[in-house]
């Protein structure tokens, strides 16, 4: 069975990942997902870093709590953007000191409470929220046409389907 190698994320060939001709056929999508994401995710971290002050993590949280309404249960916030309760507990309680959130108490559940966005964190997301979209327009608008974001919607909809089985 012949076997392909290839560089992982710019690494030398000697780190190379060796694959079989099966996998083959999805191993150049998987590097390219992995580049893009990583280099991506870099450029959008630091612009969000540079030009507001926030890391994703904190646009997140205030972009998915000012999308509801300003208010949102620990769990469904925990959930939305992806990081263990614990995670999001140390994160709020930065953000909390930052004066961005406070934690409100669950009126009908002692055991549960709310994150709450502040009239600053309102500020500063809707600020960040208009240049964070900026740099995406750009980034997809320069790459992609409206085929290419519908067949790209669609892919990472089955990869993402195929992950939660």
């Amino acid at each position: 069975m012949p076997t392909y190698t290839w560089n992982l994320l710019g690494m030398s060939s000697r780190l190379g990942i060796v694959a079989s001709a099966h996998d083959s056929r999805w191993m150049t999508a998987w590097l390219a997902l992995v580049r893009t994401h990583t280099r991506f995710w870099d450029q959008i971290e630091e612009h969000m870093r540079r030009e507001h002050g926030l890391s994703m993590a904190r646009y997140d949280v205030l972009a998915h709590l000012e999308m509801a309404g300003g208010r949102l249960g620990l769990s469904e916030l925990a959930s939305a953007i992806a990081l263990s309760p614990s995670g999001l507990s140390k994160l709020l309680d930065r953000m909390d000191a930052s004066g961005l959130v406070r934690r409100d108490p669950d009126p009908d559940d002692a055991r549960a409470a709310f994150a709450t966005i502040t009239p600053h964190g309102r500020a500063l997301v809707e600020r960040a929220r208009a240049g964070h979209h900026e740099l995406l327009r750009g980034t997809f608008g320069r790459a992609l046409n409206d085929r290419d974001v519908a067949d790209l919607t669609r892919i990472m909809g089955r990869i993402d389907a195929s992950i939660r089985r």
